[in-house]
């Protein structure tokens, strides 16, 4: 009966496995080859500078990819983190914050899911340099915090250390810590130049912060970099347009009017900025509302399913508890009869048994009796061979228990287990009936009993 519960148990669990895991969804291996495909050649567009046409490609990726976490591969997981991190550094190209930080964040829950601790770091700082560009310090510095941990750990990666320290060198300047700001990016500066790095970019962003600072005369040659580099329209027409108001206070006209030249080239590049940037948003927007919708009917279906499985494993788990209870009672009910069985059995035997050895009893005893009553000698030693034919082995049992009894004490005590009178003791040992009654004394207080029947009760089975 235990072993076909036990059965029935690992039945019922191996259908309740057989039930969780169908009806899972996930990418296939055709999904994930053509995902890799849209991501090569999203990551080749967005390398040419050609970001509006590579965004498409990395959405297409997501596409493939994506369903409920549970259901996705550390594969699909890791491709897709890369697909949303691509997408958050064009929104980020495009100033487009809000969308950038919910790409970012979609790239750091995956890239958590995985453990990917090189791209966590990366992602993590660059979540935390989107949220102080929206000024929102405190989430900030608190995704900053989460990443040096796993900075520590790629410390062999160069731009993810300067990309944290230039994000630390931002705090402090929206802190108004302004030279704990600049000594930041003089350290960044230095560890640039002592590895042969160019820091123009980091000098110009130097300049900024001392012109916004009110510091605008120490700013001027930090900002002039700008005219050795090779940056976009948007960003060189900030810049210019800095040293334009710098120029106008040294009263420099002439330098003042070439820098406002870059001015109407930073009006288009800005305008075609905030036009490819809104149409990227448009498409991210149109994507998270289908994904949302989709991974919530797949969560949905996830939940019935298991509701199901867990009404399954409920029914099943009460049809063995009463299977149980019913077997426990039967088999109380069958001990119950079996030991009432023995007991009757039991019974029966010891009284087939007393019967038998009543009987024997009352042959020993009436062969004694014969003994006794013969004209011939010798009854003591007649007697004596009876009881031990009957018991062969209890005199020397009781010698060994009691070695301070003397032969004569030994033969009273085999006399006295049958029922002989005082009288008839003596007559048999040839004694006298006062002697016989100091001999059954001293019997009894070497023994430590107080009658004959209890100290042959230990001898005699």
């Amino acid at each position: 009966m235990k072993k076909h519960l036990l059965n029935i148990i690992l039945l019922c669990f191996l259908l309740a496995m057989v039930a969780c895991g169908r009806n899972v969804q996930h990418a296939s291996e055709a999904d994930f080859q053509e995902a890799q495909i849209q991501y090569d050649s999203g990551f080749v567009l967005s390398s040419q500078d050609s970001l509006l046409a590579a965004f498409p490609h990395f959405i297409r990726v997501a596409e493939k990819l994506e369903y409920v976490p549970d259901d996705m591969t550390a594969e699909d997981m890791l491709l897709a983190s890369r697909a949303y991190y691509q997408m958050a550094h064009i929104f980020g190209s495009k100033m487009e914050n809000n969308a950038e930080i919910d790409a970012l964040r979609w790239a750091l829950n995956y890239q958590k899911a995985i453990n990917d601790t090189v791209w966590m770091a990366r992602t993590g700082w660059m979540l935390a340099s989107a949220f102080e560009t929206v000024k929102e310090n405190d989430s900030a510095q608190f995704h900053l915090n989460q990443s040096i941990p796993y900075l520590d750990t790629v410390s062999d990666n160069v731009w993810d250390y300067i990309g944290a320290r230039n994000l630390l060198s931002s705090l402090y300047f929206d802190n108004n810590q302004i030279d704990s700001c600049l000594q930041v990016q003089r350290e960044i500066i230095a560890f640039k130049v002592r590895r042969g790095i160019d820091s123009k970019g980091d000098s110009v962003c130097m300049g900024m912060n001392l012109f916004f600072s009110g510091r605008k005369a120490e700013a001027k040659p930090y900002l002039l970099k700008i005219l050795d580099m090779e940056r976009d329209d948007v960003e060189k027409g900030v810049v210019m347009s800095l040293l334009a108001q710098v120029y106008e206070e040294d009263q420099n006209a002439d330098s003042s009017a070439f820098c406002q030249s870059f001015q109407t080239s930073y009006v288009q590049a800005e305008s075609e900025r905030v036009s490819d940037g809104l149409l990227a948003v448009k498409q991210y927007e149109q994507y998270k509302t289908e994904r949302d919708a989709r991974l919530a009917g797949l969560r949905a279906q996830k939940a019935t399913q298991k509701a199901k499985v867990l009404h399954f494993v409920y029914v099943v788990v009460a049809l063995l508890l009463l299977a149980a209870i019913a077997f426990v009672i039967y088999h109380r009910r069958y001990r119950r009869r079996m030991n009432q069985e023995h007991e009757v059995i039991r019974r029966d035997l010891q009284e087939a048994r007393g019967t038998l050895e009543a009987k024997a009893l009352e042959t020993l005893f009436i062969k004694a009796e014969a003994i006794y009553n013969d004209r011939f000698n010798n009854k003591a030693k007649r007697i004596l061979e009876v009881f031990e034919e009957a018991y062969p082995d209890a005199l020397v049992r009781l010698k060994v228990a009691h070695p301070d009894l003397n032969e004569t004490e030994l033969d009273v005590c085999v006399l006295s287990y049958f029922p002989f009178r005082m009288k008839e003791i003596a007559d048999i040992l040839d004694l006298r009936e006062n002697t016989i009654s100091k001999y059954r004394s001293n019997i009894k207080k070497k023994t430590q009993v107080d009658s004959f029947e209890v100290l042959w009760r230990q001898f005699v089975g």
